[in-house]
């Protein structure tokens, strides 16, 4: 007759009674022997004396926190994985608790049987592998988190990957539409690496002339070409031992490309007009709103590149699929210009957070934070109201089209589009968006045939080709 399995063992820790009980009667009736303690020093203790396949650990213990349990139990040697739960549901307890090397972290309330599926799913990984590794470094402390704001579930993923990343030295891959905070994320990862005393530096390839991109990566020597009076260090040299941000990944040039992959690979760089190489050591976090794959496939960004940046890629979501933020976005944009443009703190009525959340912000937080800019200067009563707020949004969207002025409304919308553009670039940024979207309508009204559509553009088709290639 064959030995019955055993079943797996899991300590649960919480200082609540009632909590303690639920997830006791959940995971016994999902399977498991559980043991439970009052405080993190039980927890500790009951840790010592025998081995669990999972580990529950509340933060905030009276005692001692959750963090410090984890802390002594690994220096102790126990390699149990553990899955932290909280009721502050904030960036800086998530991804402490992934750099910290926790399985992963849940709020209250939660969903037991989301729970139980994560138990099983760690407990199981835990018996069948040899031991479970610290993927990061400390814990505890404070995260330098930026203007990074929010805590919806969306918000809450990038924040546990960012953790588990940031002590991470390999390569990041940020996308998101424009205006979603993708160099705030690079800030993020940066400031919690072990890179953090050095310097973070970021460029924008899009801000770039087309004749200056090499110069300004890699450098150049001395009479490299006119007007070069003296060397000078290209962004990678300026990163050495830090961390590099490119953002707009996508807008390089092909024959940069191959540079580019050179100089991540064999870590040194060559200054425009030397044939001397200089060993530079900077981690790469790359970002971009453009789809890479489809550029890898239409042959405007070389695959061995992508792959080489997309070692650990992290989307950010649009705002308007993470409207649970909307309020606390909102709140923090109106304290933080108050006091930059010296203006009258304001009170956000709940009538004008509500047009903000039926809004759908084609510019993202970037463009969210523009309206608040404008309020704050504009709206002369000391609370925002939802007619306040309408007024702020229609200004951008235009009004409906049975009564629109055609030059009104292209005027409102491009200064929609302005708000939403990133600085330095909006004049190319704008120009692209709307000929990508008038190449769009062309080929919707000539059925897909890219012939009529270059007809009714007046352009030649070879143009046409190309155009849609490049978008």
């Amino acid at each position: 007759m064959a030995a019955k399995a055993e079943k797996k063992r899991v300590l649960v820790a919480d200082d609540e009674e009632n909590i303690r009980w639920i997830l006791e009667t959940s995971l016994a009736t999902a399977g498991f022997e559980v043991d439970c303690a009052a405080g993190g020093r039980e927890a500790v203790r009951k840790a010592r004396g025998r081995n669990y396949s999972l580990i529950l650990l509340d933060i905030s213990m009276p005692d001692m926190s959750g963090f410090e349990v984890m802390t002594q139990m690994r220096n102790g040697g126990i390699d149990s994985p553990v899955i932290f739960i909280t009721a502050r549901n904030t960036p800086s307890n998530a991804i402490d608790s992934m750099q910290l090397g926790a399985y992963d972290y849940v709020t209250k309330p939660f969903d037991l049987e989301e729970v139980n599926r994560l138990a099983e799913k760690a407990a199981s990984g835990y018996g069948t592998s040899a031991k479970m590794r610290r993927s990061g470094t400390g814990g505890g402390d404070e995260l330098s988190l930026g203007e990074i704001i929010g805590s919806s579930p969306r918000m809450l993923e990038v924040y546990k990957l960012v953790g588990r990343v940031a002590g991470r030295d390999v390569t990041v891959l940020v996308t998101g539409e424009s205006g979603t905070g993708k160099e705030l994320v690079a800030r993020a990862i940066h400031s919690n690496s072990p890179r953090r005393k050095k310097r973070l530096v970021s460029v924008n390839i899009s801000a770039i002339p087309r004749d200056l991109m090499e110069s300004e990566l890699f450098g150049y020597e001395k009479g490299a070409f006119t007007g070069a009076a003296g060397p000078r260090k290209g962004r990678f040299e300026e990163a050495d031992g830090g961390t590099l941000h490119i953002d707009e990944i996508g807008e390089l040039p092909v024959d940069l490309q191959s540079k580019l992959l050179r100089a991540i690979e064999e870590g040194r760089v060559y200054r425009l007009g030397s044939e001397r190489p200089v060993a530079v050591d900077a981690r790469i976090i790359a970002s971009t709103n453009r789809n890479l794959r489809d550029s890898v496939v239409e042959g405007s960004f070389r695959e061995d590149l992508f792959y080489r940046l997309n070692v650990i890629s992290l989307s950010l979501p649009p705002l308007r699929e993470r409207k649970e933020d909307m309020e606390e976005l909102a709140r923090h944009f109106f304290a933080k210009h108050s006091e930059e443009l010296g203006a009258e703190r304001k009170m956000v009525s709940k009538g004008a957070l509500e047009a903000f959340e039926s809004h759908d912000w084609p510019g993202n937080v970037r463009e969210l934070e523009n309206t608040v800019k404008r309020l704050l200067v504009l709206s002369p009563d000391g609370v925002i109201s939802a007619e306040d707020a309408k007024n702020a949004i229609e200004t951008r969207d235009g009004p409906s089209p049975a009564t629109a002025d055609p030059d009104l409304e292209a005027g409102r919308f491009l200064s929609a589009m302005l708000d939403g553009a990133a600085p330095g670039n909006a004049h190319r940024e704008i120009i692209g968006k709307l000929e990508r979207r008038l190449i769009r309508i062309a080929l919707e009204r000539a059925g897909g045939n890219a012939r009529r559509a270059a007809e009714t553009l007046g352009i030649n088709r070879n143009t046409l080709s190309k155009k849609i290639s490049d978008a």
